[in-house]
C-alpha cells in the first residue's frame, strides 16, 4: 500500500531510534550484582525506567509518537538487565490496595489465577496505583503486589506501564472494568505483551450507536492491536452489551459467570441475624444488603415495604425490613424511612462486615435494582445460602433467578409489584423454602468458583502459549446461560 512521505519519514525515525537503542544496549549491557528480593528488584528497575521516561517525555502535551519513541529506546536498553525474568501476568487494579467492596472479590480472582499459573512457572504481578498497606486479598498467594498505575489513563501511566511490561517480561495484560479498545493496548503489545484481557463486571445500560458514531466505533473495533484479544463478560447481558453497543466482534467476547462457594447451612432453628440485631426470633425478616447508591433502588424497597405493612392483617409477628449498607444515598434513605408510617418496622444498620454471615438468618432477601445490574453478588450470595430472593428483572439477574422456580422477578421501580411479591412469600413459608432450596442448587451447579477460575485461567493461559485446553473450564462456566 502506498505511504505518504510524512509516514515514511516517521517510520524511518522510529527505526533509527530502535537501532540506536540496540547499540546502546550492546555497549552498556551489564547484570545487577545482587537482585535482592523480588519486589525490591522490581522497584529498582521500575525506578530506572520511570526516571529515563521522564527525561525523554519532553514538554507537556507531547504526542503519542514521542511517548512511544522514548519508551522503546529506554525499554530496549534496560531489558538486558534481567535476561532470566520469567513470563509474567500483570493484573491491574483501578484503586489503591484494600479498597474493599467488589474489589476484594476481583483481587481474589487474581490471587486464584496466580496459584494456577504458578504451577506452570508463570509469575503474577498485581499493580495498584497506590499501596498503603499490603493487600489482604493477596495474602498467602504467589501474586506479588507492585505500586504502578497501569490503567493507561494518562501519558505517564502509558509510559511507565510500557517500560514496566518490557522490563518485567509481561506477556499477558489483565484489566478489569476498562475499555475494550485503547491505543494504550497497542503500545503495551510493542512492549512485548502477547495478550490483552479485559474483564467487564460493569453494570448499567449503554446506548446503541447510530450514524457517524456507529461508523467511527465500528472502524475503531477493526483496528489491529487496539482492541483487547478477549473481553470477559460477567453475564450474558454484559456480553450482549459489548457486541451491540460497544461493537466489539462477537468472537472476542466470552461470558464467564462469577462463582461463589456454597457454604454449609446452620442447624435448623438458629437465627444469627435476629441474635445479632436483638430482634424477636419469631419476626420474619426481609433483608437487603448492598451499596447505598441511587441505582440500587433502596428507597423503592422501603416504600414497597410500607405498602405491604399498610395492609398487614395484624395477625402473627410483624415483619421487619433490615437494610445493611452505606454509600452516597444513605442520608436520602434515612429521610425516606422517617417519612413512612412503617418506620418502626424498618432497621437501617449501615455497613456491616458480617452481613454475609447474617444473611443466612433472613426469611426473604430483596434486590430492588433500578439499573441493568451486571450480576450482583447481593442476589447470588443469598441464593447460595438457601434464601429466597425477590429482585428486579434487570441486567444479569434473570440469569441467576428463574422466575417462579428459584425466586421472584419484578419490574424495576415498581413499588406495588415489589410489595405484592414480598407479601406472597411472607404468606407462604413452603414456597420460601422451595425457592431457597432450588436457588441454592442452581448456584452450586452453575456459579462455582472452580468453574470461574478454570475458565479465566484457561483464557489467560493462551497468552503464554499453553492453549485453552491446558486448563479446561468446568461445565457451564463459559457460553450461553442454561436454564
Amino acid at each position: 500500500m502506498h505511504q505518504r512521505p510524512d509516514q515514511q519519514v516517521g517510520q524511518r525515525r522510529l527505526v533509527d531510534d530502535v537501532l540506536q537503542a540496540q547499540q546502546q544496549r550492546d555497549a552498556g549491557q551489564q547484570a545487577e550484582a545482587e537482585r535482592g528480593s523480588e519486589a525490591a528488584g522490581m522497584r529498582r528497575r521500575h525506578g530506572q525506567c520511570r526516571g529515563l521516561g521522564a527525561l525523554g517525555a519532553g514538554p507537556a502535551g507531547a504526542n503519542a509518537w514521542g511517548v512511544l519513541r522514548h519508551s522503546v529506546r529506554h525499554a530496549l536498553y534496560y531489558r538486558s538487565l534481567q535476561p532470566s525474568t520469567p513470563d509474567t501476568l500483570l493484573c491491574v487494579c483501578n484503586y489503591p490496595s484494600n479498597t474493599g467492596y467488589a474489589w476484594d472479590f476481583i483481587e481474589g480472582l487474581y490471587a486464584e489465577i496466580a496459584r494456577r499459573l504458578a504451577t506452570r512457572g508463570i509469575r503474577t504481578l498485581v499493580a495498584y496505583p497506590k499501596i498503603v498497606d499490603p493487600p489482604r486479598t493477596l495474602a498467602g498467594s504467589p501474586a506479588v503486589a507492585v505500586e504502578l498505575d497501569a490503567t493507561l489513563h494518562s501519558e505517564r501511566s502509558i509510559r511507565e506501564t510500557f517500560n514496566f511490561c518490557r522490563h518485567e517480561n509481561v506477556k499477558v495484560f489483565y484489566l478489569t472494568d476498562q475499555p475494550a479498545r485503547s491505543m494504550g493496548y497497542g503500545l503495551v503489545r510493542i512492549a512485548g505483551v502477547r495478550r490483552v484481557v479485559v474483564h467487564d463486571h460493569a453494570s448499567g445500560a449503554r446506548s446503541i450507536p447510530t450514524g457517524v458514531r456507529r461508523t467511527i466505533k465500528g472502524a475503531l473495533s477493526r483496528l489491529p492491536l487496539v482492541v483487547a484479544d478477549v473481553v470477559v463478560a460477567v453475564s450474558d447481558y454484559v456480553a450482549r452489551r459489548q457486541v451491540e453497543t460497544g461493537l466489539i466482534p462477537a468472537r472476542r467476547v466470552v461470558r464467564v459467570w462469577n462463582g461463589i462457594p456454597v457454604p454449609p447451612l446452620p442447624p435448623d432453628g438458629e437465627r444469627p441475624l435476629h441474635a445479632a440485631l436483638d430482634v424477636d426470633p419469631a419476626r420474619p425478616v426481609i433483608l437487603c444488603a448492598c451499596r447505598c447508591a441511587p441505582e440500587k433502588g433502596v428507597p423503592v424497597l422501603l416504600k414497597a415495604f410500607a405498602r405491604l405493612m399498610a395492609v398487614h392483617a395484624g395477625t402473627g409477628p410483624r415483619p421487619l425490613l433490615v437494610y445493611m449498607g452505606e454509600g452516597p444515598q444513605f442520608e436520602e434513605v434515612r429521610r425516606t424511612r422517617e417519612g413512612l408510617a412503617a418506620k418502626a418496622d424498618i432497621l437501617l444498620t449501615g455497613y456491616r462486615r458480617d452481613a454475609g454471615a447474617l444473611t443466612v438468618g433472613a426469611d426473604i432477601c430483596a434486590m430492588p435494582s433500578l439499573w441493568q445490574d451486571a450480576l450482583p453478588l447481593a442476589v447470588m450470595q443469598p441464593m447460595a445460602l438457601g434464601r429466597p430472593v425477590v429482585a428486579s428483572a434487570v441486567g444479569g439477574i434473570p440469569e441467576m433467578i428463574v422466575d417462579g422456580e428459584t425466586g421472584l422477578l419484578v419490574p424495576p421501580n415498581d413499588e406495588a409489584a415489589l410489595a405484592a411479591a414480598l407479601a406472597s412469600l411472607l404468606a407462604d413459608p413452603a414456597r420460601r423454602e422451595r425457592f431457597g432450596r432450588e436457588g441454592r442448587a442452581r448456584v452450586a451447579r452453575l456459579f462455582t468458583p472452580a468453574a470461574q477460575i478454570d475458565a479465566l485461567t484457561s483464557l489467560v493461559a493462551e497468552g503464554f502459549g499453553l492453549g485453552r485446553d491446558a486448563l479446561a473450564p468446568a461445565a457451564g462456566a463459559v457460553g450461553t446461560a442454561p436454564r
